[in-house]
């Protein structure tokens, strides 16, 4: 298992555009490398954001947009009419081995564990947000998250707003690569979950170079 913040660091401010680039690239079907699955597990988990529609097919773009701007408000409406912050939203991955398919497919009976019935992308999704409660997140902030099976492993993207309606921003930009991947091992552990492999790092990079590029020329709308 592995945490990584995807590209927080460039010189660029965060756009619009970038956001709703974001979500289609998540909602966008993709056959898997082994022509068996698709790249999307199962429907998104949103939290203090709706959907009018499921992301599916032509409700792609619409959905992309419909999220970004109840975001985009959420964000302004945080700020109260102060300057928003050039990393206004967090894109994190959390990516899980492959010989943890079977693990999140069948978790073992164990008190705090999701239950057996439940689908790999609920599973995933569970030990995404434990991993994330350990950096203060919580059910109330504006998050979307997304469970992917194209890359011979599963892994869940996860955006959320980092401004805090009545409350001091979210810090999840000060911790470290190593705590994180403190944090992605103790849950790891705690579900009988396998490390990550070299693979699922070299595909962190992928997505960085994917999805968070833009050129400096280019305006937002």
């Amino acid at each position: 298992m592995l945490l990584k913040i995807i590209n927080h660091r460039r010189a660029q401010p965060r756009r619009r555009a970038d956001l709703r680039r974001l979500f289609r690239y998540l909602f966008s079907p993709q056959d898997s490398l082994s022509g068996s699955n698709v790249r999307l597990l199962g429907p998104p988990q949103l939290y203090k954001v709706a959907l009018t529609a499921m992301p599916l097919g032509t409700e792609v773009a619409d959905a992309a947009a419909e999220l970004t701007q109840q975001m985009d408000r959420y964000c302004r409406a945080a700020k109260a009419g102060a300057k928003i912050p050039p990393v206004w939203y967090v894109h994190i991955v959390v990516s899980f081995a492959p010989a943890a398919s079977r693990v999140l497919k069948n978790p073992p009976e164990q008190p705090r564990h999701v239950p057996r019935w439940a689908s790999s992308a609920q599973n995933a999704y569970r030990v995404a947000r434990d991993a994330l409660d350990f950096f203060g997140w919580t059910p109330n902030r504006p998050t979307v998250m997304v469970a992917h099976g194209d890359k011979r492993h599963i892994h869940v993207h996860v955006v959320a707003v980092i401004p805090t309606l009545h409350d001091d921003d979210w810090n999840i930009l000060r911790n470290s690569r190593r705590q994180m991947n403190e944090i992605a091992m103790l849950c790891a552990g705690a579900y009988g979950i396998p490390r990550t492999s070299r693979t699922g790092r070299k595909h962190h990079e992928k997505w960085a170079h994917l999805l968070d590029f833009r050129p400096a020329s280019s305006r937002d709308e």
